[in-house]
């Protein structure tokens, strides 16, 4: 596997200076598009299907919250690799396993999403939050399925695009929303991938993947325009 797969600089940039703040600045992010993000990563929970003894895979595990909150409704009683490419956020994460005191639950490593570690079939559960839009996703989830044992399940959140952005008019602004990126601290976010529900579902089907359940949290202000977040779990 090629480890040296590059990252984008805008990616690392921002997830660099990011790392320090991140777990607050989650909460307020969800908090303004008018979400409590502790339930919405219990739902995200809920439909990762656990059980004692999972052998689980965090993909771009940033600073462990994801990690860490599969651990805890499981008591510990797993085993969760999690893997990030920016050094800051691994750091981070590894100061907040060390504070939960799950560090002979969890270990983190430094790869990337479309170059996974481990042999095939390897894990029960394979997980990915708000992080897949940052990489190149068709890769990247060539390698979850890899890795996943044939009963396993993948589980992913991230945001998406109403369908009104493929519209005629949506073709024209949001190029502009893209450039306003540029000058705000959420550089990494003028390179991601943002698809629509109906073009997520495409992808996942034409992988081979089984969807099972997508539950969608819409933006509440202007609905048909704002970016909404959707968790998507998925079998072989």
């Amino acid at each position: 596997m090629d480890r040296n797969i590059q990252i984008s600089g805008k990616v690392k940039e921002q997830y660099t200076s990011w790392a320090a703040t991140y777990d607050k600045e989650k909460v307020a992010i969800f908090a303004r598009a008018g979400y409590s993000y502790e339930e919405f990563m219990d739902r995200f929970v809920r439909c990762c299907g656990l059980k004692e003894g999972m052998n689980i895979l965090d993909v771009g595990s940033g600073t462990g919250l994801t990690a860490i909150a599969l651990a805890k409704t499981l008591s510990g009683k797993c085993r969760i690799v999690g893997i990030e490419p920016i050094e800051a956020m691994a750091t981070s994460a590894k100061a907040n396993i060390k504070k939960e005191q799950l560090d002979d639950v969890i270990v983190i490593e430094k790869a990337p999403a479309e170059s996974i570690p481990g042999e095939d079939s390897a894990y029960d559960l394979v997980t990915c939050t708000f992080a897949i839009r940052h990489m190149n996703i068709n890769k990247a989830l060539s390698e979850f399925i890899r890795v996943l044992k044939p009963k396993g399940k993948i589980v992913i959140a991230d945001i998406y695009a109403p369908e009104k952005w493929r519209s005629a008019l949506g073709k024209v602004m949001t190029p502009f929303l893209r450039f306003a990126f540029r000058f705000s601290k959420y550089k990494a976010e003028t390179k991601s991938r943002v698809l629509t529900i109906n073009e997520w579902r495409a992808l996942l089907e034409g992988l081979g993947l089984t969807i099972i359940e997508v539950v969608q949290f819409p933006g509440k202000k202007e609905p048909e325009w704002e970016l909404g977040r959707a968790i998507m779990a998925m079998g072989k």
